[in-house]
């Protein structure tokens, strides 16, 4: 039994030159400190692990343990409740820091944390081409999320009908390319473009254009993404557009080549929206430019999920739309 003391009667012990009992520690941390190991940096495949060594708990103290992502490439953790996790490093077109936290809980309802980065190094075989490995049919979906001044909307990619330029889109995405650039053209009932220019309206500097891939069943329905281009038919480099309406006119149809589709809109549409029917005016020439920025603040890719079908390209009708859509 626990013995309780009192005010007085501590005194008169101390007073005595003795001390009371201690009872033993079984809220579970005293001083209770966690350290962190894992690999400076880690190449494309290689499977990683991260441990967490607690020190300072009374011997036969329960912790628990939680894993989480901080940031950088979104990955799965194996093992995220136990005191090691491992990840296997993605492909990535250039080299990347992700930072992981592990959370420490006492029976003391005390939270004990450390976090540790890991540099991926950029993988030399990150290619456009169709015959990347893509890790098995559910990646053939990848989504990403486009963090906007105006909300959030999240696509879902169609690598199986447009391998390249869905490789393309995601070695920009993952590159950070997109972050902080400007949604610089827009017009209602046609399209929401970006993915070109920066924030002070400077044109990024792009990789090289890639083959088109329009005839590949994918219409332009609102909805919908796409790359845009010059006249030139294999002339897509970083810029894209949402189409807010169908857009027959941009189809490939007849032996004429349009506008390669490579995804939907999945949630966000009234995002969409709300950006087409924004102010527009004139600006570096330009004309159909947001009045006020609306800005591209981050793309991410997101963990691969499966898809119980594919992606038909379509979200719903709305009316016709026509015009040239360039970018670089």
């Amino acid at each position: 039994m626990r013995r309780v003391w009192t005010a007085s009667g501590l005194l008169m012990l101390l007073l005595a030159g003795g001390c009371p009992e201690q009872a033993p520690n079984d809220q579970g941390a005293v001083d209770l400190s966690v350290s962190v190991e894992a690999p400076s940096t880690a190449q494309v495949g290689e499977t990683v692990v991260l441990s967490a060594t607690v020190t300072g708990a009374a011997d036969g103290t329960t912790l628990s343990y939680e894993w989480f992502q901080e940031y950088g490439r979104a990955v799965t953790l194996d093992g995220a409740g136990s005191a090691q996790a491992s990840f296997v490093a993605p492909s990535l077109p250039s080299d990347q820091a992700l930072r992981f936290r592990v959370d420490v809980h006492a029976p003391d309802q005390t939270i004990h944390s450390q976090s540790v980065t890991v540099l991926i190094v950029a993988d030399p075989d990150y290619g456009l081409d169709d015959t990347l490995d893509t890790g098995g049919d559910d990646e053939l979906f990848p989504r990403v999320k486009l963090v906007t001044s105006m909300g959030t909307i999240t696509l879902e990619l169609n690598r199986e009908k447009a391998p390249l330029t869905v490789n393309n889109f995601l070695r920009y995405v993952d590159d950070g390319f997109y972050d902080n650039t400007l949604f610089h053209r827009v017009i209602a009932d046609f399209v929401i473009q970006g993915g070109g220019y920066d924030l002070d309206f400077n044109k990024k500097e792009t990789r090289p254009p890639i083959k088109n891939e329009s005839d590949n069943g994918l219409k332009n329905d609102r909805g919908t993404i796409a790359m845009a281009r010059q006249t030139a038919l294999d002339s897509a480099t970083s810029q894209f557009y949402i189409n807010v309406v169908d857009n027959d006119s941009l189809n490939a149809t007849n032996g004429a080549n349009g506008y390669t589709v490579f995804g939907r809109v999945v949630e966000g549409m009234d995002v969409v929206d709300r950006i087409a029917q924004v102010e527009t005016g004139s600006r570096n020439g330009m004309n159909d430019v947001p009045v006020e920025d609306v800005i591209l603040e981050q793309a991410i890719h997101l963990d691969y999920g499966g898809s119980d079908g594919g992606s038909d390209g379509s979200d719903g009708k709305g009316g016709g739309g026509d015009g040239e859509l360039s970018g670089g």
